[in-house]
């Protein structure tokens, strides 16, 4: 894979992150399912790396909206049982996402098997290490959402339940399943296996931050956000892979 030409990694990694199929990328450039399959990998380990390095001391007063998508990995939960040589991981899937209002950042993430407490601490936690000062967040009416802050922040962040104070981060879920086939509610293109749906969320988090010009802000998140100071193309990514 690494004799690839980093055009071309750079062309099949701009195919991933606008939503093309990995079927449909080995048939537009001739590599094989191989070849994308761990270029997908190599990718997502460094962008899973790159965001935990860098997405850190955001500063400011913030307010953050937080919500959890949907989605399933090999099989729906309830077909999981009655599926030949279900993987580990196979069924829901649920993607939290923490975004900033102001610079619209993809603050955190966090993928996980069910949308439930443990899930939420594990999420705030994560969240309240990037950032300098308690937020205000926003999110839904999911009782879990009150334990993971009181976990991470105790009574030092603000928190509004209500769903309408959380359009950004909806329209990011939007955005998400624009961009990713296997977010899809009805497609062929799911996801096989737990970790490749990672993989290609923290490579759609890592363009979407750091690569993307967002229109409400006229630059990247990061750059909005203070923790970048230009923008970055699909080759700076193909950079950060192993050699």
């Amino acid at each position: 894979m690494n004799r690839l030409p980093l055009r071309k990694r750079a062309k099949i990694l701009g195919m991933l992150v606008e939503g093309m199929s990995m079927r449909g990328i080995t048939r537009l450039t001739g590599v094989s399912i191989n070849t994308v399959s761990k270029l997908l990998r190599d990718a997502g380990e460094a962008a899973v790396a790159y965001h935990d390095e860098n997405v850190r001391g955001i500063r400011g007063e913030r307010t953050i909206q937080c919500d959890e998508t949907w989605s399933f990995v090999y099989a729906k939960a309830a077909n999981v049982a009655e599926a030949k040589a279900a993987p580990d991981g196979a069924g829901d899937a649920w993607t939290w996402v923490a975004l900033d209002a102001e610079s619209k950042l993809i603050v955190s993430y966090l993928l996980s098997g069910a949308r439930d407490d443990f899930s939420a601490v594990l999420f705030m936690r994560d969240l309240a290490s990037r950032l300098e000062k308690p937020p205000i967040l926003a999110t839904d009416a999911l009782a879990s959402y009150r334990i993971g802050i009181k976990w991470a922040f105790g009574h030092r962040a603000g928190h509004i339940p209500s769903k309408g104070g959380t359009s950004y981060v909806e329209r990011q879920n939007l955005t998400m399943r624009m961009g990713m086939r296997r977010f899809a509610r009805c497609t062929n293109g799911f996801s096989k296996r737990f970790e490749y749906h990672l993989c290609l969320i923290a490579l759609h988090s890592l363009y979407y931050n750091f690569c993307r010009i967002h229109s409400t802000v006229r630059c990247s998140p990061a750059m909005a956000a203070g923790i970048d100071d230009h923008l970055h193309d699909l080759e700076w990514i193909v950079g950060l892979l192993p050699n």
